[in-house]
């Protein structure tokens, strides 16, 4: 298990290193000159927009529409905005080192030090008022950002912007000490319990601003760090032993990611961390992801994570690998295919902040070979079952999926039973994704969010009636290689009245055909529905098949319903997919029940 260090091991350790940097500074321009041009150009005509650039408002009247209509969007936007603009005159004077940028550079500090807030209006947790009073100091994931990349541009461009502008360097510390690092020192905030990515990330940013802001007082740094380490221990711990993220692939990034990044830096400034990062548990949580990949950009999608990585952070993947000398994470680094323009534009979340921007210019990027997955990838203590027809070059044949679990994991949808299909690299029966945040999907009224519930899954629905919610509401997987079993039952309230419930997946990896076979006990009549949902616009529909593209949907003893256009869904979700229809199957039984539905290739 992993060592916590105290207060007194910490100080020592802060008395007999010297300080190493996250990253080279500006000053040290045989690495910055070193750069390729192109990355160099990317660099600077990205900083020479930015400067030109007006810098948005953040309006109250924004920060307050989440109390008064749940729109976090208005307010997030430019509050992200700025951090890119500040990001990018970074990067670029840094490849440049001329000061053309250190004016503008100076401006973004300003405004950003200027703001009422660092947290977002979504994490206040304001009852009373719509606007926070002042020195009314919460750190979230944001607040604790802003103060990471701030001590960043210290790490960076500190004494340069001493020499143009004392103050403004003075002005961050103050800052990032009063609303971040004081707040930390004196409360304990919920995340400090390790139970989600807040956890990790928070630590992550507030242990690297305090090691910059506090390193000429290193009893109280000490003191700092010892206290925000247990977070990352208790996170650590939390995680089940065969490393699944039940917060899914994206969030991953949020969350192991983060724990990477926190054990990067303490590792670097204290050392003394390899009973860490040499734990078999942390490398099964790092290969998490490669196993999670499917084909190409494609990941298995649940809960709120997507099903691709709308930005790819290389240099931290392959960061992550060499920390606990995973190949498979290098490989997956450095192979997965960029995102399309459009999708890594999506969403207001800030775009490459210096941290990853770093990773990606001191890491090796260098080509590696191609990972090779498992026939079959099982999560015993997640409950994932992925399966793929040619291992060898699974962009070429086909991939199923089946999540299980309980209803109370991390960033939860009612999914349990859910079931996803990819054909040669494409997908076609998925978990369609949570969309754009609101004050919804945080609150008691989450899942009536038609994707979030049960009726935005495929697990069978009777007359209507969502699955529960809460951990008892529970499903668990017998994993037979080629075909896996789901136990549903669990899944349901009493009131609906389901005595049993089994879905069994059956894969024929040589005929190229995938079988859900469900069964259901109750008492009376009810009637059943299944809902898919598919980027591939369905053709030939009759009652009992259908053609998606290549593939052939048969069904044995339940019908097709509906197959429609979803034209009323989020523009999200529309970019994402390109377009979603959604198909329904509906049979009528009284008692029991039992039907068939089949995937299979169509011969040419």
């Amino acid at each position: 298990m992993p060592e916590v260090m105290n207060a007194e091991e910490i100080l020592s350790r802060l008395n007999q290193r010297k300080r190493e940097y996250d990253f080279p500074q500006a000053s040290e321009r045989t690495f910055w000159e070193k750069i390729p041009v192109e990355r160099k150009n990317d660099y600077l005509s990205n900083a020479e927009r930015e400067l030109a650039a007006e810098i948005p408002l953040l309006k109250a009247v924004d920060f307050m529409k989440y109390v008064r209509e749940g729109n976090r969007i208005d307010y997030e936007t430019p509050y992200f905005r700025r951090r890119y603009i500040l990001n990018a005159l970074v990067l670029g004077e840094c490849v440049e080192y001329k000061g053309r940028f250190l004016d503008g550079i100076v401006e973004i500090l300003w405004q950003i030090l200027s703001e009422p807030v660092w947290c977002l209006p979504a994490h206040q947790r304001l009852e009373k008022f719509e606007l926070p009073g002042p020195e009314y100091w919460v750190v979230d994931l944001f607040a604790a950002e802003t103060a990471k990349i701030l001590t960043d541009v210290l790490q960076l461009l500190g004494a340069e912007l001493e020499k143009c502008c004392l103050p403004i360097v003075e002005r961050i510390r103050y800052e990032v000490n009063h609303r971040v690092l004081e707040v930390c020192e004196r409360e304990t905030f919920w995340w400090y319990e390790g139970t989600n990515n807040w956890s990790v990330w928070c630590c992550f940013s507030v242990n690297a601003a305090a090691i910059e802001v506090w390193q000429n007082s290193p009893e109280r740094l000490a003191a700092f760090l010892a206290k925000h380490i247990v977070p990352m221990k208790n996170f650590m711990d939390r995680y089940p032993a065969d490393g699944g993220c039940n917060e899914g692939p994206s969030y991953w990034l949020l969350a192991v990611g983060m724990l990477m990044n926190g054990l990067d830096v303490l590792q670097r400034r204290l050392g003394g961390f390899d009973s860490w990062l040499n734990d078999p548990k942390l490398k099964a949580m790092v290969e998490f992801l490669p196993r999670m990949n499917l084909s190409g950009k494609w990941f298995m999608g649940f809960s709120d994570a997507e099903s691709f990585f709308a930005r790819l952070p290389r240099g931290l993947l392959v960061k992550y690998g060499r920390m606990v000398n995973s190949q498979s994470m290098c490989s997956l680094a450095v192979n997965l295919p960029e995102p399309e323009e459009e999708i890594a534009s999506l969403g207001n979340r800030n775009v490459g902040n210096i941290f990853t921007e770093m990773a990606n210019l001191t890491e090796d990027l260098s080509p590696r070979p191609k990972f090779l997955p498992e026939k079959v990838d099982f999560w015993s203590d997640l409950q994932i079952w992925i399966a793929r027809q040619k291992t060898e070059s699974p962009e070429n044949g086909m991939i199923c999926c089946l999540k299980a679990g309980h209803n109370r994991q991390s960033h939860n949808h009612l999914d349990l039973g859910h079931f996803s299909l990819f054909y040669k690299n494409a997908p076609v029966i998925v978990d369609v994704g949570r969309g754009t945040y609101d004050r919804t999907c945080f609150s008691g009224a989450r899942y009536t969010k038609w994707n979030l519930n049960s009726s935005g899954h495929n697990a069978p629905r009777f007359d209507d009636m969502e699955q529960g919610i809460g951990r008892e509401y529970e499903t668990r997987l017998e994993n037979q290689g080629d075909s896996v079993i789901c136990d549903l039952t669990k899944a349901y309230t009493a009131e609906n009245g389901i005595s049993s419930c089994v879905r069994k997946i059956s894969f024929d990896r040589i005929a190229g055909r995938v079988e859900i076979a469900d069964t259901a006990s109750f008492d009376g009549s009810k009637k059943a529905v299944i809902s898919f949902y598919t980027p591939v616009e369905p053709t030939e529909v009759k009652k009992n098949s259908l053609v998606l593209g290549n593939l052939l949907l048969i069904c044995e003893d339940i019908d097709i319903v509906k197959a429609v256009r979803m034209d009323w869904i989020e523009d999200k979700l529309k970019t994402l997919w390109g377009g979603l229809w959604q198909i329904d199957l509906c049979c009528e039984k009284s008692d029991h029940a039992a039907w068939k539905i089949i995937f299979a290739e169509i011969e040419k």
